[in-house]
C-alpha cells in the first residue's frame, strides 16, 4: 500500500528564532531606516538652500520635491519607531527570560550548598567543640598567670617609697635648671659672629653711623673749597 498510495512525509520542525537573534534582527533593519532618514534630511537641506535663490516655476518645483521628501522621511520615521519598540519588547522579554534561568541557577546551587552543609555539620560534635572551647580558656588563664608570676620584681621591695619620691623630686629640679641654663646659651649652629649681645651690636652701629657722618662732611668741604 505505500508504494501505491506513499508514506506521509514527516513534518519538518522549524526551530525558532532566538531572542537575541530576532532584537539582532530588528537592529540592524532600524540601521538601514535611519540612514535613509539621514538622506531624506541631506536632500530637504539642499533643497533649501536652492529655494533660497529659486523663483517661480523653479521654486514652486523645489518645494514640491521638498514636501515629497519630507513625507517620505516621516514615513521612515514611524518604521523606525515601530521597529524600537518592537526590539524593545522583545530585549524586556530575553531579559526576564534570563533572570528567571539565574534564579532557577541559584536555587540549584543553594540546594547543593545546603546539603553539602548538613553533611559537613553532622560531622561535628558539639560536645567536643564544648569541651575544647573550655580547656582552652584554661590553658590562657593559666599563661596569663605564669606571665604575671615570671614578670615579678622583687627587688623592689627593699627601697623605701619615701626615698624614691625624695629622689625624684631632685631630678626634677635638676631637669628644670638644666632647661633654664640652656636658654641662656646660643644654639651651636649660629656662628658666633652672629651671637654677639646687645649691647656690642648697638656700639658697632653707632661706630658706623659717626664713621659715615665723617665722610660726609668731608665730602661737602672738599667740594666747598674746590669751588
Amino acid at each position: 500500500m505505500k508504494r501505491i498510495f506513499g508514506s506521509k512525509k514527516k513534518k519538518e520542525v522549524v526551530q525558532a528564532p532566538s531572542l537575541g537573534d530576532t532584537s539582532g534582527k530588528l537592529g540592524e533593519r532600524g540601521k538601514v531606516i535611519e540612514t535613509k532618514m539621514q538622506e531624506c534630511d541631506k536632500q530637504i537641506a539642499e533643497l533649501k538652500t536652492k529655494m533660497k535663490t529659486q523663483k517661480g516655476m523653479a521654486y514652486k518645483q523645489s518645494q514640491k520635491r521638498a514636501l515629497t521628501i519630507l513625507k517620505r522621511r516621516k514615513m521612515y520615521q514611524n518604521q523606525y519607531d515601530s521597529l524600537m519598540n518592537q526590539q524593545f519588547n522583545v530585549d524586556q522579554m530575553a531579559f526576564s527570560n534570563e533572570s528567571i534561568q539565574s534564579t532557577i541557577d541559584m536555587a540549584a546551587t543553594m540546594k547543593e550548598a545546603v546539603a553539602a552543609q548538613k553533611v559537613q555539620m553532622k560531622k561535628i560534635n558539639l560536645d567536643q567543640v564544648e569541651d575544647v572551647m573550655e580547656d582552652m580558656h584554661e590553658m590562657m588563664e593559666e599563661q596569663e598567670e605564669i606571665n604575671e608570676i615570671m614578670g615579678r620584681d622583687y627587688a623592689l621591695d627593699a627601697y623605701d617609697e619615701q626615698d624614691l619620691m625624695d629622689e625624684l623630686d631632685e631630678l626634677d629640679e635638676d631637669i628644670v635648671n638644666e632647661q633654664m641654663e640652656g636658654a641662656n646659651e646660643v644654639p651651636g649652629y649660629i656662628p658666633q659672629n652672629q651671637a654677639q649681645p646687645a649691647a656690642a651690636v648697638k656700639r658697632d652701629e653707632d661706630e658706623l653711623a659717626n664713621l659715615m657722618n665723617q665722610l660726609l662732611m668731608a665730602f661737602i668741604l672738599n667740594s666747598y673749597f674746590r669751588n
